[in-house]
């Protein structure tokens, strides 16, 4: 019988190629293993992220109900007796208004035009309160109407505007709100009689306004601006852009 060569099988050409498949396995595994857990661990940030979102959402929307409703109840006390039958009316206004502002708290954002029919409500019950005092304007396009915003931001700072503006002035004032569409973004500005010092207006509250600055930032980022300064030496003005929400 002849004898078997076996050298041939370590040759060192066979052994480099061997060596060479094993470390590319070990690579190709290694690569699948740190590209799957650093996705695992990139959705759990995501989770994270998200349920820290809806947290401080959830708690900035928590904090605008009992805040209306306690001046909203001061404004109807102060005409119970002085006209009940103006005090009906301003308690069916704000029947409404609450209303709204319950089915709007479980919503993160609401069309334009549902925040519009709130603010004119709230803007009747005012007019109630300051009878004379009180000039409203508002200019809306129809077309802004379906634009996507965050609920009762709108009726907070015209809120703001009135109580710490319009309301302080013997002789009141006037307050205006203007929206309309341009370069596929949502404007609008609000003007209330009144003077913004130091950072908030004289009467300083500066609720409404951290509370939009955080909601805006939370839900837009920086696609979204938020403005308050004063106009001239009469007038606040504040000034919002807002993206088409997708």
């Amino acid at each position: 019988m002849g004898n078997i060569d076996y050298v041939d099988d370590f040759k060192p050409v066979y052994i480099v190629s061997y060596v060479v498949v094993v470390m590319l396995f070990y690579l190709l595994w290694s690569l699948i293993y740190f590209i799957y857990h650093y996705f695992e661990k990139y959705n759990s940030t995501l989770k994270y992220e998200a349920a820290i979102y809806e947290f401080e959402l959830n708690k900035l929307k928590s904090q605008l109900n009992p805040h209306f409703i306690f001046n909203a109840l001061n404004s109807i006390r102060a005409l119970v007796d002085e006209d009940p039958v103006k005090s009906k009316k301003a308690i069916t206004q704000l029947s409404n208004i609450l209303r709204n502002s319950l089915i709007m708290n479980k919503r993160k954002l609401i069309d334009f035009r549902d925040e519009i029919y709130t603010v004119i409500d709230y803007l009747d019950l005012e007019a109630i309160r300051l009878e004379e005092r009180l000039e409203v304007d508002l200019d809306i396009d129809p077309a802004a109407e379906t634009f996507q915003v965050p609920p009762l931001m709108l009726q907070t700072l015209v809120e703001n505007g009135i109580k710490h503006g319009v309301a302080t002035l013997p002789e009141g004032g006037k307050i205006s709100v203007k929206a309309w569409i341009e370069r596929a973004n949502l404007h609008i500005q609000i003007r209330n009689s009144g003077q913004y010092i130091n950072g908030s207006e004289v009467n300083p509250s500066g609720y409404g306004i951290e509370n939009t600055r955080q909601r805006l930032n939370l839900i837009f980022g920086q696609s979204a601006t938020f403005n308050i300064r004063n106009e001239n030496r009469n007038t606040v003005l504040t000034e919002i852009s807002i993206p088409q929400y997708i």
